[in-house]
């Protein structure tokens, strides 16, 4: 809005103080009646010349009109005494009290204003009728002060945004702008329209619900003119928290833990509002792992390069689990239902696993668990009984060692949290049992339709890494009694 310093008003002519008048129930609607050739650079000017026709020649004391506006949609403050208050103009005979008016330079009886200029007067009349409660798109019963067309003390039922003539006897303020009158009051009173949340920043979207660590950041848009918006309002659980200016679209906040209502409420100059609300839920702690993730030796095969190994643990968040993955050795998604994956570790040498577990407000926790699989050849078992080496590229080492008699038997002495017994499987291999610090673990039956070397055929882990013993037997199965040995793994 051009200020009366802006059009530079000639305040050396106006008469006395400012006058005011009671809360504004109508809004009057004008057009100057001048010509529509002007640019828009010489509006101040036609507005200075206005005010001095006015005072000079009608002899009024300002400008009449509380506000005028060019064909370019440029607002100028009019008489004297100050934007917000309810100034007493001189604009409509017999309706200038509780009342306000603009008026829009050029002649409107057949030229339509533009759409920008429909706006701007619905949003000065939106802005004068809403601070005190009064729709835009309404009506009201007002008392005539004495004039043409209502005498005085005669009631006249008036739209609030009303155009000259509906007051007076005169053709103003056009009848091309007086029939574009009922937009502008569906403009002026309508509530916010297309007001919806883009983003929260801070905040991750998941099933309808925003999740944060606290601080958030909601970015909103509305396809109301900001012209016509008074304020935005952000209001947390139905407690106002932030109020901001009708032409910002974001502003930021922390909320504290738990879950909330968040609501921005668009709120028109008419007073009309329209309220959008979404689901934030502030989770400001992080994941917690029951306890450090956990490897064990598993079936599988042995390659020069690889031991089976099944990776475990047990993560959970009080709020919600957004991604459990593995980031060491190699980036795996474990995804939040599972608690094991099968992985593969380098023997003899030491690998770190880190499961990194992120929920879903962003907060992150990782545990890491490193192990050896150590390969111990058959060579170094103790045996006993009949046993004979066997020489082949398929086995660990080129070796293995087989046994055929009943009751041989093989022993491993090692320091470990798993163990787990290499053999080569295949069709006429028979069965072994498997003893664990002398207690029996069952019957391992190696047979398999096709040949399987390097092959885990028993795993067992435990809590401790203490030291531990586990012996082979030869059962000497009937009709396939033998076996063949390729080894022990275990891990530390």
């Amino acid at each position: 809005m051009v200020t009366r310093g802006g059009w530079r008003a000639n305040e050396a002519i106006v008469k006395g103080e400012a006058e005011y008048t009671g809360p504004t129930q109508v809004f009057f609607v004008h057009h100057t009646a001048t010509g529509n050739g002007y640019s828009c650079a010489q509006s101040a000017s036609i507005v200075r010349g206005i005010q001095a026709y006015q005072v000079r020649s009608r002899g009024w004391d300002d400008v009449g009109y509380n506000f005028l506006v060019d064909k370019c949609g440029t607002v100028f403050e009019g008489r004297r005494g100050g934007v917000g208050r309810t100034v007493l103009g001189a604009h409509t005979v017999g309706f200038n009290a509780d009342a306000s008016s603009i008026a829009v330079i050029g002649n409107y009886g057949g030229v339509r204003v533009t759409p920008r200029v429909r706006t701007v007067i619905a949003a000065v009349a939106a802005y004068k009728l809403g601070a005190y409660g009064n729709a835009p798109n309404g009506r009201v019963v007002l008392t005539s002060g004495g004039g043409p067309r209502f005498p005085k003390g005669q009631r006249a039922n008036l739209w609030r945004i009303a155009g000259h003539r509906d007051g007076g006897l005169t053709a103003c303020p056009g009848n091309a702008l007086y029939a574009q009158l009922p937009s502008i009051r569906a403009i002026a009173g309508a509530a916010p329209a297309g007001v919806h949340v883009l983003r929260i920043g801070g905040t991750a979207l998941s099933a309808r619900r925003y999740f944060s660590k606290g601080l958030i950041q909601p970015v909103w848009t509305s396809s109301t003119p900001t012209a016509l918006i008074n304020r935005f309002e952000i209001w947390v659980d139905g407690v106002l928290r932030v109020a901001t200016p009708g032409a910002h679209r974001t502003t930021r906040l922390r909320l504290t833990p738990g879950s909330h209502t968040l609501s921005v409420r668009a709120v028109h100059l008419s007073g009309r509002s329209t309220t959008v609300s979404s689901r934030v839920i502030v989770d400001a702690d992080a994941p917690v792992f029951a306890a450090k993730p956990v490897l064990a030796l598993r079936p599988g095969t042995i390659s020069s390069g690889a031991v089976p190994l099944q990776l475990r643990w047990n993560v959970g968040d009080g709020v919600a689990l957004g991604s459990v993955g593995l980031t060491r050795p190699l980036a795996i998604n474990l995804g939040t239902a599972a608690r094991s994956r099968d992985v593969a570790a380098p023997p003899n040498r030491a690998t770190p696993f880190t499961v990194r577990a992120l929920d879903r407000a962003g907060n992150a926790t990782s545990a890491t668990i490193t192990r050896t699989p150590w390969v111990v050849s058959e060579v170094s078992a103790q045996r006993r009984g009949s046993w004979r080496t066997l020489r082949n590229g398929g086995y660990l080492g080129g070796t293995a060692v087989a046994g055929s008699t009943r009751g041989a038997s093989a022993s491993f002495t090692f320091t470990g949290t798993s163990a787990a017994l290499v053999f080569s499987r295949g069709p006429g291999a028979g069965r072994v049992g498997v003893f664990l610090d002398g207690r029996p673990q069952g019957m391992v039956d190696l047979r398999s339709a096709s040949s399987e070397p390097r092959r885990i055929a028993w795993s067992r882990s435990w809590a401790g890494g203490g030291e531990h013993t586990v012996r082979v037997v030869v059962e000497g199965t009937p009709g396939r009694p033998g076996v063949a040995l390729d080894g022990l793994v275990y891990l530390k």
